[in-house]
């Protein structure tokens, strides 16, 4: 049986549309895109997202199999200042809710040998952008986005660095079905910048598998409550200080609201609720509901 272009094209853009998943190939560069892969780690993950939250492996820094590739992926230079972005393969768009984060860890020497097992830093971070009245699809900053970008830092230190993406996807994430989406873009960045980037995390151990923000049961939800994932905030340049504090539970002041966590392992917030019924929705996520 001949099977034409036409066709194999059309089923690679339905994979990519009617799965829902999606990859960054694509560096850009104050706007201007590069070739898929000419900057970014190719994986043999593909569109497939990866779900080893309970037990990563060092395939969480840039995903699995994207080492391989390291040796033949060009390496960006880049000044402080620089909008530096990726770009989903395909002419994809994010349609699952989620957070998004980008992080970068500084190689040692040639970052085509550098495996991400340094120290990591937090430059951008996007949760909510919309009203949550209740909480819908749209309100996540990321939704039905192609792109993300951020501006490295004025006083980045040279060097050069493993830029790593990532969205999250949670709708699943109240059965512990969370999905991360992420690769590794590979850059120099120039000039004499003196900063001091933190906090600093390693990977794996970027998330704790019992982060109420990463269990959340967005169904019926009136709001996501928490400003960030991870126990480290965003360095926006200068010194690194101490870690930011983690997403914090509900106040306990009376018990939580209706639609928000009310228990599940690991929780350590109100465990009973000023309205409605502490219904078990599984292990991890309990909630309040009519």
């Amino acid at each position: 049986m001949k099977i034409s272009l036409a066709a194999v094209a059309a089923w690679g853009l339905m994979a990519q549309t009617a799965t829902a998943h999606y990859v960054y190939s694509i560096l850009q560069i104050n706007g201007q895109d590069t070739r898929d892969w000419q900057y970014v780690r190719q994986n043999s993950n593909n569109i497939q997202p990866q779900k080893e939250f309970l037990q990563p492996s060092d395939d969480f820094r840039c995903n699995s199999g994207s080492f391989a590739n390291a040796g033949r992926t060009e390496v960006a230079r880049v000044s402080p200042g620089t909008r530096v972005g990726f770009k989903l393969w395909n002419r994809g768009t994010i349609i699952h809710p989620g957070p998004m984060t980008i992080h970068m860890s500084r190689a040692p020497g040639d970052v085509r040998q550098y495996r991400g097992d340094g120290q990591w830093f937090k430059v951008y971070e996007d949760i909510i952008c919309g009203p949550m009245n209740p909480l819908r699809d749209t309100d996540w900053c990321s939704w039905g986005r192609a792109n993300v970008e951020f501006t490295l830092p004025a006083d980045t230190p040279p060097g050069q660095y493993l830029v790593r993406v990532e969205h999250i996807a949670i709708h699943g994430a109240q059965s512990g079905d969370t999905e991360f989406y992420f690769t590794c873009a590979q850059i120099e960045v120039t000039g004499n910048g003196n900063g001091n980037p933190g906090p600093l995390v390693r990977i794996p151990g970027l998330y704790n598998p019992n982060d109420p923000a990463l269990r959340f049961f967005i169904y019926g939800a009136r709001e996501y409550p928490y400003n960030q994932v991870g126990s480290h905030g965003v360095w926006r340049g200068g010194g690194g200080g101490s870690p930011a504090p983690g997403p914090s539970p509900p106040p306990s002041g009376g018990g939580s609201a209706i639609w928000e966590q009310c228990g599940g392992n690991g929780w350590d917030g109100p465990r009973t609720c000023r309205e409605g019924t502490c219904r078990v929705v599984n292990e991890w996520y309990h909630q309040c509901q009519p």
